[in-house]
């Protein structure tokens, strides 16, 4: 049933995207209703399909990649919502859906199976897992701010400016809810490394602190932590600043994917152990 809840999602998904580009390109301020509205019903499919497959297994809805790759999307899409009440600004739909379609589509096409393992079943863990998907969200807008402070820059700089990126937020709304995102996704990601650590030495056998994936996280924690320390110092702004936000970016999902390929206690095919 929850899967047909995400292809529900997937659907409406996608026709919000295809209402979503035409005024964007065509330099109006903000969406349509309709647009709204459909992106709106995809995201209460969303959440549906995800509450389904909780309630299902009795236990917090990400046991795996696919199924953690659903959850983000899902957050995606909410903070798209979120930041576009906040600002109004059409873009936010153009640098944002696509990912939460895509993410979806992935999670849905070839679902992965359902671990019951007791370590899954932890308060920590839906600690950790909520508090480094809703950091790693952060960290996407951190890194839409930087693009589209990129773009809005080379615009201000050129000598004849395309009116198509008339809409786009200005420089200060740009510095402004990178500065945000970033200080947000940074503390999330700490208390989620912190819940994971101390939910991993309670449950699980063997040495898992060399685990692949938690030494991928403590990089990627270390790059924002420099990024935040730099950018809070001053030493660190403008295009470099906007630069560093999409390195990070492209480390977390290195982290958040790639090194997923490579894990024994995050990957595809989990090898947890016995618990403590």
């Amino acid at each position: 049933m929850h899967v047909a809840l995400l292809w529900g999602a997937v659907i409406f998904y996608g026709f919000g995207i295809a209402l979503v580009f035409p005024p964007a390109l065509r330099g109006r301020a903000s969406l349509s209703r309709a647009a709204l509205a459909i992106i709106g019903l995809g995201l209460l499919a969303h959440a549906a399909g995800i509450a389904r497959l909780a309630a299902r297994t009795h236990h917090f809805p990400v046991t795996d990649l696919r199924s953690a790759l659903s959850f983000f999307a899902f957050l995606i899409t909410l903070a798209f919502f979120f930041a576009y009440l906040r600002y109004r600004i059409n873009w936010f739909g153009i640098f944002m859906l696509p990912l939460a379609f895509l993410l979806t589509v992935i999670a849905v096409l070839e679902p992965g199976r359902t671990l019951l393992s007791p370590a899954f079943r932890g308060r920590w863990l839906m600690v950790h897992v909520g508090c480094v998907l809703l950091g790693y969200t952060a960290f996407f807008l951190t890194a839409v701010a930087a693009v589209m402070y990129l773009i809005q820059e080379n615009e201000l700089k050129s000598k004849k400016p395309r009116a198509v990126y008339s809409r786009l937020p200005s420089l200060e709304v740009c510095d402004e809810l990178y500065r945000r995102s970033l200080l947000w996704g940074f503390t999330l990601l700490t208390v989620g490394i912190l819940s994971g650590f101390i939910g991993a030495s309670r449950m699980w056998r063997g040495p898992w602190e060399l685990d692949p994936k938690i030494l991928a996280a403590l990089i990627t924690w270390l790059v924002y932590l420099f990024l935040l320390s730099a950018r809070l110092s001053g030493h660190l702004r403008g295009r470099q600043s906007a630069y560093g936000a999409l390195v990070g970016f492209a480390v977390m999902m290195v982290t958040f994917v790639g090194i997923s390929f490579l894990s024994g206690f995050h990957g595809y095919f989990p090898n947890l152990g016995p618990p403590r």
